[in-house]
């Protein structure tokens, strides 16, 4: 958990050392940088409205990691997180560490905080949901969602006090903020590498600043014509069906987990009539009294679904927990719980509700429940759910975004797609969408991994590197041919 509520002065060392049109570079202490490698970090101070210059100011965090290579190339490598609401300073370590630093002696490589995350000011973190984290981890299914919505109607009473202009922060401004930040660095063009809600940002940029971008890789592909909302649902679905047929073609998982559909099943059913009840101690807080019904556990292994070290597990942990057995299931389930702390929910909420929930009444949720009908009740469940996002989205009053801003982006930039076949929330088919209208682009599925493609799976980054270096050319994949099966616990 990294909660970032410092604010500009502390770390500003007051000796601009750039001037752009929009704003001025400031250098500031760097929090996370890769051994071995020189960085400079900074804020730029840019508008928090680009139509009304009146509106105030934000200061948007940035680290820039310098290429080793005496003779680098002038493009560098920017770093678009996901979320929306992740910080880049914040998974700066992990992300370099598995694949960013594959590209860092020819180039630099920008990672940037985006309006609302990690350092940058002012941030719209919600507090609120870490000092009552351990109501949400015992709440019981049918209290879950509105005690996280009461949550965040205090988070946001407060960020309105604090004078938070919701309306401002949205793709376009989070698009024009990584622009100005590296025209003001003194970059002329760039590279992009966008994960998830990152990959979407990147098509906005390829949308509208197109002449200064070499390349991009988007990973784990999330265009702006999907209905993630609803989508979710049925992609869900598929990523776990994809995990039982997985189990099933293998030889030692299903000798060790037979017929594990049929089991999931049975433990899902069971576990919403009588819950069962775990007691946990995790670091740093009292024990608590976890209760797990079967609405909770498909919202956790639609979670697991996104790391492979987590994939390996699910079977194990449906069997476990069919003979009664929930101390394992409960440690990896409350990680992922507690992992929302470490995001932007602020931001999250006010891009999500601004660019996502207007089209929420024409969604056909029935048809989904008719299609499948043990999700009726798990509708009910996640804040994302049937009813409570619409209360959210009503709660955070952000005004929504004009239609368009969902249109296909059409684009000649070169881009390489990458999907992972069980990722339950941006799976292949956003990649074919997204490809149907970028007429320069290579469409690759890796087999077996989840969400977050380069993080997972070295084939893809050798794919990435082939690809970075030489974007009009039909990068090299022969290793996905090469790639193993998940091995199951």
């Amino acid at each position: 958990m990294l909660f970032r509520s410092c604010t500009v002065a502390f770390f500003i060392l007051l000796l601009p050392f750039a001037i752009d049109a929009q704003g001025a570079v400031e250098r500031a202490d760097c929090m996370e940088t890769p051994y071995g490698y020189l960085a400079h970090c900074g804020y730029v101070t840019l508008p928090q409205d680009y139509d009304n210059l009146d509106a105030g100011q934000v200061a948007i965090y940035f680290t820039q990691i310098h290429g080793r290579n005496s003779q680098k190339r002038p493009d560098p490598l920017v770093y678009l997180v996901g979320g929306p609401g992740s910080s880049g300073t914040q998974l700066l370590q992990t992300s370099f560490s598995k694949y960013l630093k594959y590209f860092a002696d020819e180039r630099d490589i920008v990672v940037i905080d985006q309006r609302g995350t990690g350092l940058s000011d002012p941030p719209l973190y919600c507090r609120e949901v870490l000092f009552r984290l351990d109501e949400i981890l015992q709440s019981h299914h049918d209290e879950h969602a509105e005690l996280v919505l009461e949550i965040l109607s205090d988070c946001h009473d407060r960020l309105t006090r604090n004078g938070v202009q919701f309306k401002t922060y949205h793709s376009d401004n989070i698009a024009r903020d990584i622009v100005e930040v590296l025209r003001a660095l003194g970059y002329e063009r760039w590279n992009l590498v966008g994960v998830s809600y990152g990959s979407r940002l990147a098509l906005e940029m390829m949308r509208d600043y197109a002449p200064s971008i070499r390349s991009v890789i988007l990973d784990s592909v999330y265009p702006p014509q999907a209905d993630i909302y609803l989508d979710a649902w049925y992609h869900g679905e598929r990523a776990l069906q994809a995990l039982f047929d997985a189990c099933s073609d293998s030889e030692r998982c299903s000798a060790r987990y037979p017929d594990l559909e049929t089991v999931f099943h049975r433990v899902y059913e069971r576990l919403n009539e009588t819950p069962l009840r775990e007691s946990y101690s995790p670091p740093r807080f009292e024990t608590l009294e976890i209760k797990i019904s079967g609405y909770r556990l498909y919202d956790w292994i639609f979670s697991w679904l996104y790391e492979v070290n987590s994939i390996q597990q699910i079977p194990k942990l449906i069997y476990d927990l069919d003979r009664g057995f929930a101390e394992n299931a409960v440690r990896l389930g409350v990680a992922f719980e507690a992992s929302m702390t470490s995001l932007s929910l602020g931001m999250h909420y006010t891009v999500q509700c601004q660019e996502e929930y207007d089209s929420a009444l024409k969604r056909d949720y029935y048809s989904m429940v008719e299609a499948h009908p043990h999700l009726g009740g798990y509708l009910r469940y996640p804040v994302e759910g049937l009813s409570t996002l619409s209360r959210l989205c009503g709660m955070w009053r952000a005004e929504a975004r004009p239609l368009s801003v969902n249109d296909p982006v059409l684009s000649d930039v070169p881009a390489l797609l990458l999907s992972g076949n069980y990722d339950p929330i941006t799976p292949p088919v956003y990649a074919d969408m997204a490809e149907e209208t970028l007429s320069a682009s290579y469409n690759y599925v890796l087999p077996h991994v989840g969400h977050g493609v380069l993080r997972s799976d070295r084939c893809a980054v050798d794919i990435a590197v082939d690809f970075i270096n030489a974007p009009l050319s039909e990068p090299d994949s022969s290793c996905i041919a090469r790639t193993r099966a998940i091995e199951f616990d």
